[in-house]
C-alpha cells in the first residue's frame, strides 16, 4: 500500500480514543497493512498487550487458555450486559462478577463507550436511507459478528488494547457502511435572489425537524409541495423532466423565454396579442408576436368606422401567399387550409372604406409576425393533456416553454383561482404576461 496512517493516528489508535468513523477507517487499514501494524505495535505500552492484541484479532491463533477464560467474563456476556439483552440471571451473575473484577469493569466500559461512539453514525446513515435498518439492529448484528472470532475471553486485554480489538474486528463491518452513507450527494436547493441567477445553497434539517416547505400549491385535485431540501411531492405521477422543470419553477427560477419567441417581436412592435387596440386605432389583433398552436389560427382586428369589407392576406418568410380571404364583413377570418407547421408568418389586413383601401399594419410599422408550433411539440402537449389535463401547473409550464404564453396564462389564472393567496402562483402569473 502506498499510503499509511499518520502518526496522530497511529498514536489515537493505542492509547486515546478517536473519533469513531475515524476509529473504523484506521481499523479498516491495519487489517491490510502490516507496516501500520508494526508501527501500532511499536506505540503500544505494553509489548505483551500487542502480542495478545495480534493473537485475537489479526492472526487466527488459539485463544487464550480455557482456565483463564473461566476466569472472565466472555465477550458476549459484556456485550449483553451493556446491551441489557440477557436475562435476569445473567444479568445478576455479570453484575456479581464486575462487583470485584476490575479487568472486566474496564472491558465493559470499553465496549460500552464504543457503542456509545458507533450508534450516532448508525443513526446518522439510517436518517439519510429510508431503508437503513434500527441502529439497535446494527448494533446487535455488529456484535455477534464480533463474537464469532473473538477470544473467549478478553478481560486481560483492558483498557487501550480492548478499544483497538473493538475496533480492528468492527473496522470492515462498520467502517465501509458509514463510508457509503458518506458518499451520498449533497441536498441543494435554488434560493431566489434579487439577481437575475438565483442562489445553489446546501441545506441542512436538525434532527427531529422536518424540513420546511417553501411552496404548496393546490392543483389537479391534489397539492404539490416543494421543501428546503429540494423534496418535491405530488408529482410522483410525472415524468422527471417535467418534475425537474416544476422544482426549478418553484424555487423561484425565473421561465425562461423560449426561443421559438425570437424574431417574432421588435423594439416598438405592437403589444402581444393586442395590436394597438388600445388605441382605437384600424390594427391587426392577433395572431401578433406569439407561436400558436392550431395550424388553422383565427386572424383578428379592430374594425375601421365606416369600412364596409376587410380582406385578410398571411405571407410566409419568403414572403409569398401562403393564404388570402374573400371579402369579409366580420372582424375575423379563419382560412379553411392549414399552414405549415414550424413555419414564421406575416400577415395583414386591408379595410375597403369609400372606394380607399386601408392596411394594417400600416407601411413602415412593425410587422404582424407568428410562429406555428411545430408538429413534435404539438403532439407533445397533445400527450400531456391528455395525461395531466387537471394539472394547470404542469400544462402551464410547458406552454410556456413552448412559447405559448396566452395558453400558459389561462393556465396560471386557473391554478391562481385554486390558490389566491399563493406568491408562486402570482409568480408564475406575472412571468407569461410580462414576456414579449
Amino acid at each position: 500500500m502506498s499510503d499509511h496512517l499518520t502518526q496522530t493516528q497511529i498514536e489515537g489508535y493505542g492509547r486515546r480514543p478517536l473519533p469513531a468513523a475515524e476509529w473504523m477507517f484506521v481499523s479498516d487499514h491495519l487489517s491490510g497493512c502490516e507496516t501500520c501494524r508494526r508501527r501500532v505495535e511499536e506505540s503500544m505500552d505494553s509489548e505483551a498487550t500487542y502480542f495478545a492484541l495480534r493473537s485475537g484479532v489479526f492472526e487466527d491463533t488459539e485463544p487464550l487458555s480455557s482456565a483463564k477464560a473461566r476466569a472472565h467474563l466472555t465477550f458476549k456476556q459484556m456485550a449483553g450486559f451493556v446491551d441489557e439483552a440477557v436475562a435476569a440471571e445473567e444479568l445478576l451473575v455479570a453484575k456479581d462478577h464486575l462487583a470485584w473484577c476490575k479487568e472486566c469493569e474496564t472491558a465493559v466500559d470499553d465496549l460500552r463507550a464504543f457503542k456509545d461512539q458507533v450508534t450516532p453514525e448508525f443513526e446518522r446513515e439510517n436518517r439519510l436511507s429510508p431503508m437503513g435498518v434500527a441502529t439497535e439492529g446494527r448494533w446487535r448484528r455488529m456484535v455477534a459478528a464480533m463474537a464469532s472470532s473473538w477470544p473467549k475471553s478478553p478481560a486481560p486485554l483492558f483498557g487501550s488494547a480492548l478499544a483497538i480489538l473493538l475496533l480492528a474486528a468492527a473496522g470492515a463491518l462498520g467502517w465501509r457502511a458509514l463510508q457509503g452513507s458518506r458518499e451520498k450527494p449533497e441536498v441543494v436547493v435554488a434560493v431566489p435572489t434579487s439577481s437575475a441567477s438565483p442562489s445553489v445553497l446546501p441545506v441542512s434539517t436538525p434532527e427531529g425537524v422536518s424540513a420546511a416547505v417553501i411552496a404548496r400549491l393546490n392543483d389537479g385535485g391534489g397539492q404539490v409541495t416543494l421543501d428546503s431540501e429540494g423534496k418535491l411531492s405530488g408529482a410522483d405521477h410525472l415524468p422527471p423532466a417535467y418534475r425537474q422543470m416544476i422544482e426549478r419553477a418553484l424555487t423561484g427560477q425565473e421561465i425562461e423565454r423560449s426561443p421559438l419567441l425570437a424574431g417574432l417581436t421588435q423594439p416598438g412592435s405592437m403589444p402581444r396579442g393586442n395590436g394597438g387596440a388600445r388605441s382605437g386605432e384600424f390594427s391587426a389583433i392577433k395572431p401578433v408576436g406569439v407561436v400558436i398552436l392550431p395550424d388553422r389560427p383565427t386572424f383578428r382586428w379592430s374594425p375601421l368606422d365606416g369600412a364596409t369589407v376587410y380582406v385578410v392576406e398571411v405571407y410566409d418568410e419568403r414572403f409569398d401567399l401562403a393564404a388570402t380571404s374573400p371579402q369579409v364583413i366580420d372582424t375575423s377570418w379563419t382560412p379553411p387550409q392549414a399552414l405549415k407547421r414550424g413555419g414564421i408568418y406575416y400577415w395583414q389586413v386591408k379595410a375597403v372604406k369609400d372606394g380607399r383601401e386601408f392596411k394594417s399594419p400600416s407601411r413602415g410599422a412593425p410587422q404582424a409576425k407568428f410562429r406555428v408550433l411545430d408538429e413534435a411539440k404539438a403532439n407533445e402537449l397533445a400527450q400531456a393533456r391528455r395525461a395531466y389535463g387537471s394539472s394547470h401547473l404542469t400544462l402551464g409550464l410547458l406552454y410556456a416553454q413552448a412559447g405559448l404564453l396566452n395558453e400558459a396564462e389561462l393556465e396560471f389564472r386557473a391554478l391562481l383561482k385554486a390558490n389566491p393567496d399563493s406568491p408562486p402562483g402570482r409568480r408564475l402569473l406575472k412571468q407569461v404576461q410580462t414576456k414579449p
